[in-house]
């Protein structure tokens, strides 16, 4: 199996709020250029001293050859 994994993390910074349009915006962007089939995500979320939250979203997925979008079943 060709499984790959995408690791996205983001810091807000102290007082600031976890869920940035930016942080969205790249993850959207990264959905629109990959094809392949999603097999699992998860999230993780704490706090981090002096930084304030911190969230990491992993996205396993099989590239598609065939050039099937992530979002398809």
């Amino acid at each position: 199996m060709k499984e790959r994994v995408k690791v996205f993390t983001y810091t807000s910074g102290t007082g600031s709020t976890v869920i940035q349009p930016s942080l969205e915006d790249h993850i959207n962007a990264w959905f629109a250029d990959v094809r392949g089939r999603i097999v699992n995500i998860t999230q993780s979320e704490s706090e981090r001293p002096k930084a304030g939250p911190h969230v990491t979203i992993c996205i396993w997925y099989v590239p598609d050859e065939r050039g099937e979008s992530t979002q398809s079943s």
